[in-house]
């Protein structure tokens, strides 16, 4: 007779399921669980004649209630929410970091210098205006040096944060790979371990916020994790991560490959990653690009300027050419041709006449190459100016009693010796900047003589490109109301004067007007009379020679008290389209780049909260099937008493039965 033995089991089966609903209670919020189920089968009993009676219930095994596709869907989505979380926090410390708008930001310094050169431009002799325009000038490259280091801040937290990540990925891995070991010794004995399997399956889901997996099942409740196709965790065996960096990237591997890079797509890995190697990059190019041209901009038209002292006895390059690197590889915006031309005006001090002696040069050679080549020319070309190179960098040097420059566009002084041959002959002077676009030769010729400011006299000007036919001609005429030293206006900015003396009908001279004296931007390379040196945001700074004496800052095109043709031609680059092929001023394109950065913030935003609804949903769904549900697993736990007490009393009626066989016997 059975009948004990159904009791008992009925009484184990009724307490394995009450301790199951007990512990899904006690797990109701540990992450990863998932609700457990009993499998209960019937216990066959022997057979006895003809009838088969069981001997009662048992529990055959415990399982985990999941829905595969909802946590394959769930995976794949923490993958890309993490890889967005990343992306949006990092993008926002960009938007901290560039503080727009401030009153302390790029923004504002930018215009507070060209507000500043605009003041001076008004009375360019003021030392007081001059040294604002330093302390501006010194504002906007301590912006650029602070946005720099910020940069440098992310990109350093970034490599630190891409080291630690690799660290939990390894440490994930080889917990799961240690689970993994355990769960298929418990399985090969022909037991479920469906709280081993929830613990790995939870270590997986951190792993997934980190980098992207793909999950496959094994035999004995095992499964292989692996990333882009390469295996992290096979079976019991884990494959460990390092990060490195070559060419400037930020790279993950696995330990011991050669080569062998792992495509980090999603995860807060991936985040940073593309942050480190690409968004931040980018971000910072586009610094560097503005801190380069407004540089550039800058120093083209001051290395072409004269202080208020006049003309330079010596000057020293700042920057050193020591590699024979392409000049226009430099970074410093030289264009690279074999016909570009540098224009020294060289002064004898003691007469105060002015030659010009223009230099052609090949920017397409070297660096070190073209320095020296710049330096023989310059020796051999340019009579009382010794060139020297001290370490890479440029030197100039002029003879006692002369000075030199690069700062007149055109001969202030044209008529040669016999070109008035007139008795008492007038002195003609060319002024003002010359705005052309190309260089024009100007030959001004006499029709007419007399005595300039009383006599009628008729001028003609033929105007033709070097070397080239006239284009137009220009016709002036003075009379007795002519004041003597008044400008009579030619073309394109230029401006001529008559002293008072007398002219030659026939009497002619030529000048010509120079677009400009560099034409490649090489004084800018060489750091001659910059008045910003280095590359970049992080090395852009004023020239130190300005910055200990604002007097050497240079406004004007002639040694001569109130010029200020530079520095209006400085304040004018601020209104220039210098960026963004020829769209975008400096204002533009800085604002540009920081709205670029605010609206790669709004987009992954939006696509961060859509992707973490979508989570959500999935979590739900996940959650109303493998979720625990208190009040279901109460009511399992009363359907388990129930079991119990009917167990009890059928014990209690087979001890009675029992009893009544002993009292017959």
């Amino acid at each position: 007779m059975a009948g004990f033995t159904i009791g008992v089991n009925a009484l184990r089966t009724a307490t394995q399921l009450v301790d199951l609903a007990g512990d899904n209670i006690a797990n109701a919020n540990t992450p990863g669980y998932h609700v457990k189920r009993a499998d209960v089968e019937p216990v066959i009993g022997p057979q006895t004649g003809r009838s088969l009676i069981g001997l009662g219930s048992s529990v055959e095994d415990i399982t985990r209630v999941r829905n595969e596709l909802i946590e394959r869907a769930l995976l794949t989505h923490t993958q890309l929410k993490a890889t967005l979380d990343e992306e949006v926090a990092n993008l926002e410390h960009l938007e901290t970091l560039f503080s727009e708008p401030t009153d302390a930001g790029l923004d504002v310094r930018l215009g507070e210098f060209f507000d500043s050169l605009t003041q001076l431009a008004a009375n360019p002799d003021d030392p007081t205006l001059k040294e604002a325009v330093v302390q501006k000038a010194y504002a906007v490259a301590d912006t650029f040096n602070h946005l720099d280091e910020g940069f440098d801040n992310v990109l350093e937290d970034l490599r630190t944060a891409a080291a630690n990540v690799v660290e939990q990925i390894n440490a994930l891995t080889e917990r799961i790979a240690t689970l993994n070991a355990q769960i298929k010794l418990v399985e090969t004995g022909g037991v479920s371990a469906p709280d081993l399997e929830d613990m790995r399956d939870e270590l997986v889901r951190q792993l997934a916020e980190l980098v992207n997996v793909t999950v496959y099942q094994a035999d004995y409740g095992v499964v292989n994790v692996s990333c882009a196709g390469t295996l992290l965790v096979s079976e019991g065996q884990s494959s460990p991560l390092r990060i490195a960096e070559e060419d400037g990237k930020t790279y993950v591997a696995v330990v011991g490959s050669v080569g062998q890079r792992l495509p980090v797509r999603e995860g807060r890995l991936a985040g940073m990653l593309e942050m480190l190697n690409n968004e931040v990059p980018a971000y910072r190019a586009g610094l560097d690009e503005l801190a380069n041209a407004f540089r550039h901009a800058i120093n083209l038209v001051h290395t072409t300027a004269l202080p208020s002292a006049g003309r330079f006895h010596s000057l020293e390059g700042a920057n050193a050419l020591l590699t024979d690197d392409p000049l226009g590889s430099l970074g410093y915006g030289v264009i690279e041709g074999t016909d570009e031309r540098l224009v020294i005006n060289v002064e004898d001090e003691s007469t105060g006449d002015v030659t010009q002696y223009e230099l052609t040069l090949d920017t397409t050679q070297g660096g070190a190459t073209f320095l020296t080549s710049l330096r023989d020319a310059i020796n051999a070309g340019v009579p009382h100016v010794t060139a020297t190179i001290d370490d890479g960098k440029l030197d100039l040097q002029a003879e006692d009693g002369y000075a030199f420059g690069f700062a007149t566009q055109y001969d202030p002084d044209p008529a040669q010796p016999g070109d008035i041959s007139a008795v008492a002959p007038t002195s003609p002077a060319i002024l003002d900047a010359y705005t052309g676009a190309t260089d024009l030769v100007y030959e001004v010729t006499f029709l007419s003589g007399g005595e300039v400011g009383t006599d009628a006299i008729n001028i003609q000007i033929a105007v033709h490109e070097p070397g080239g036919p006239v284009l137009r001609t220009i016709t002036r005429q003075i009379d007795d109301t002519y004041d003597p030293g008044e400008t009579i206006q030619l073309e394109n900015g230029l401006k001529l004067t008559l002293s008072a003396g007398n002219v030659a009908a026939g009497d002619s001279f030529a000048f010509t007007a120079h677009a400009s004296m560099d034409t490649a931007g090489v004084l800018d390379l060489l750091g001659l009379n910059t008045l910003f040196d280095g590359l970049g945001a992080g090395e852009i700074a004023v020239s130190g020679r300005i910055y200990q004496d604002p007097s050497n800052l240079a406004g004007g095109l002639r040694p001569m008290s109130g010029d200020n043709h530079r520095f209006l031609d400085m304040a004018a680059v601020r209104s220039s389209t210098l960026l963004a092929s020829g769209t975008a001023t400096f204002a533009d394109f800085y604002r540009a780049e920081v709205s670029a950065i605010a609206t790669a913030r709004n987009t992954r935003t939006v696509a961060q909260q859509n992707q973490g609804q979508l989570l959500q949903d999935l979590e739900n769904r996940r959650d109303s099937v493998s979720g625990v549900s208190v009040d279901e697993e109460m009511v399992k736990i009363m359907e388990a008493q129930t079991l119990y007490k009917g167990a009890a009393k059928y014990i209690s009626a087979v001890n009675q039965l029992f009893s009544y066989l002993v009292d017959l016997v």
